[in-house]
């Protein structure tokens, strides 16, 4: 006789019914139409399947908290659809900014868990919102109880826990952030997405990894440097070639295939988001900025009136005029890069690697901006002049670069 541990439930039961899930659809052969998880809205059908294993992968008991806000979205997501206009104080394409914010709270809880298995999903989420323009608006720290800083910074957070499929997951999430059209990263939140993959390729947990930091800085620079360029989001962006990234310095860190994926994940990334119409966050000048002949004031003149408090007011021209939020970014973000060229090694620690590592990164991106600059960035003195204050001078020859540090 056969013992009840040897016979199959399924041959001890008429009928079962086999459950099939196949994207964000769940099936069943009792059900006439597929169910959505998450609801009809275009943020409900990214949102619903992470959150869902948000849930499956959460310990009960130390994130009931987290495990309490996803079951309660996706029981609102399942009565949210997109609104025929859409709000332009929301965040989310489709919903009213009250949904918004409570919709987007389980993510940025999971961001903030620090735990790898809650973490990707969210991330995984987020990427999808950025890339397909769902999420919109100015990200900044000076708005720090807007969602959308909320969720960067945590994204930026969670990058420190020290996981490597965390580590690529937050490299590809930061990177969506500024490819995305309808996002516009801005100020000291600019500066943080920069840091956090600065500090990844400094302190990645393999080459790999720091080869994908690396990449994404390079590329974070194209396109923040192309939009000032064009004072436009809608520009033409260029994907960085991370081989030649490679060339001079870092040979070491690849491992057999790691250009070959950085490369992909690069393009994959900066082509998630074309064909997304972007919103116009580029406002006129007061004056016409960057024009070379357009300064009354000489090339001598200029550079001994540049101080340090016109390096922290770097974004108003000598004319008294201000200029649009895209380009302030880029005079920023290229002058902080001057400065974190300029950091010197204490006199305990002379030969601090990663120092010397970090203002060799910050010169080469100096590189990439100026090889792939356009007259705004290149041949304007004034502007050069303002943001170096006459301490870090790049020169380039016919075959290579080459940098030359000055006090």
């Amino acid at each position: 006789m056969a013992s009840i541990s040897s016979i199959s439930i399924s041959n001890a039961l008429p009928f079962q019914p086999t459950f099939h899930r196949s994207g964000s659809e769940i099936r069943s052969p009792l059900m006439s139409a597929p169910q959505t998880l998450g609801g009809p809205s275009r943020c409900g059908r990214v949102l619903g399947p992470s959150l869902d294993k948000i849930i499956k992968s959460a310990a009960w008991r130390k994130h009931s908290d987290i495990v309490s806000s996803c079951k309660s979205t996706l029981e609102k997501l399942e009565t949210l659809s997109d609104t025929a206009l859409p709000d332009p104080s929301s965040p989310l394409l489709g919903l009213p900014a009250s949904d918004a914010h409570s919709v987007l709270n389980p993510i940025v809880l999971a961001l903030a868990s620090n735990h790898a298995k809650l973490a990707e999903p969210a991330l995984e989420s987020v990427f999808k919102l950025f890339s397909l323009g769902v999420l919109r608006g100015e990200i900044d720290s000076n708005l720090p109880n807007s969602v959308l800083y909320k969720i960067v910074e945590s994204v930026c957070k969670v990058g420190g826990i020290g996981e490597e499929s965390v580590e690529l997951a937050v490299l590809r999430v930061l990177l969506s952030a500024v490819r995305c059209p309808c996002v516009l990263v801005r100020g000291d939140c600019l500066l943080q997405v920069i840091r956090t993959c600065y500090n990844l390729y400094l302190n990645g947990l393999n080459g790999t990894n720091q080869i994908c930091a690396k990449s994404v800085l390079a590329q974070i620079m194209l396109i923040v440097f192309a939009r000032a360029e064009e004072d436009s989001m809608d520009v033409s962006i260029k994907t960085v070639a991370v081989s030649e990234l490679l060339e001079f310095t870092d040979k070491n860190l690849n491992e057999g295939s790691s250009i070959f994926y950085c490369q992909n994940l690069i393009s994959e990334v900066v082509t998630a988001s074309e064909g997304v119409p972007d919103l116009k966050f580029s406002k006129p000048s007061t004056v016409p900025e960057l024009q070379n002949d357009e300064s009354n004031v000489s090339y001598e003149e200029k550079k001994d009136e540049v101080g340090e408090e016109e390096m922290k007011e770097g974004v108003e021209s000598s004319s008294g005029g201000h200029i649009s939020k895209i380009r302030e970014d880029g005079f920023y973000v290229f002058k902080n890069l001057c400065k974190l060229s300029m950091k010197f090694s204490s006199q305990g620690n002379p030969d601090d690697e990663i120092l010397l590592r970090g203002k060799t990164v910050s010169l080469e991106l100096l590189k990439v901006i100026m090889d792939n600059g356009g007259l705004v960035w290149r041949t304007n003195e004034r502007q050069v002049i303002i943001l170096c204050s006459r301490r870090i001078l790049i020169f380039y020859s016919l075959e290579r670069p080459t940098y030359i540090l000055c006090n």
